[in-house]
């Protein structure tokens, strides 16, 4: 996992054992890190290597970091990067939870604590896929075990319904017409209309509710694809 540290001091955090870089770098991530002003940011590296995530070593300099954050929108390689905040106890009443941070943990550190929290943020903001498990925001579905969870509930859908979840989620951004997804889910052998893909969608989108099931677009004129999670 890639993690920017953005901190008042970065070089006396690389020679403290209690910062959130070295904890992290003990973690096994690999840091980079950099100032509140982001000056000492290298942006072109950053965009070759992007961070999975950026963490906010505020303490008690909650502006500073509030400040950060809005900078960090400014940089196209890091305007959608989960933050963390580390706040120190004291300033916690004074945390505005709409300066843009997705998360906070408090100081004193607890290792194991740190690096739940940054797993958990990567978990909810990623969208990614493989051959087993393919997660878009909170919609994951396994492929494997034919089965569908969204926000850890387990949704139950029909086979055909499942195949045709799958084919558009691993196909993200693809548009498909009705009878390609007739030829590529229910088979070259089907000889149903091609109405049969209009009414699978809609109870897709309808088992998904609003929150995901819009994710499936319809494309006037042609047919359906998947979006991206915003």
């Amino acid at each position: 996992m890639r993690v920017l540290v953005a901190c008042r001091e970065p070089d006396s955090a690389q020679g403290d054992a209690e910062s959130a870089a070295a904890l992290l770098i003990d973690l096994g991530c690999r840091v980079t890190l950099c100032r509140f002003d982001l000056g000492d940011l290298d942006e072109e590296e950053i965009a070759r290597q992007p961070p999975t995530l950026a963490v906010m070593d505020a303490g008690d300099e909650l502006a500073r970091a509030a400040h950060c954050r809005r900078k960090l929108d400014q940089i196209p390689a890091l305007s959608e990067t989960p933050t963390l905040l580390i706040v120190a106890v004291p300033r916690l009443s004074a945390l505005d939870f709409s300066a843009g941070f997705d998360d906070f943990v408090l100081r004193p550190l607890v290792p194991a604590e740190l690096y739940a929290r940054l797993r958990q943020l990567d978990w909810h903001s990623s969208a990614f896929g493989s051959e087993e498990v393919i997660k878009i925001a909170d919609l994951v579905i396994d492929v494997s075990g034919y089965e569908v969870f969204l926000g850890g509930r387990r949704l139950d859908f029909t086979h055909q319904e499942f195949e045709l979840l799958r084919f558009l989620a691993q196909n993200r951004g693809r548009v498909f017409t009705r009878d390609q997804l007739l030829q590529k889910v229910w088979g070259y052998q089907y000889t149903g209309g091609t109405r049969t893909v209009d009414i699978h969608v809609r109870r897709l989108r309808a088992k998904l509710g609003p929150a995901v099931g819009p994710l499936i677009a319809t494309v006037r004129h042609v047919g359906y694809k998947m979006r991206a999670a915003k």
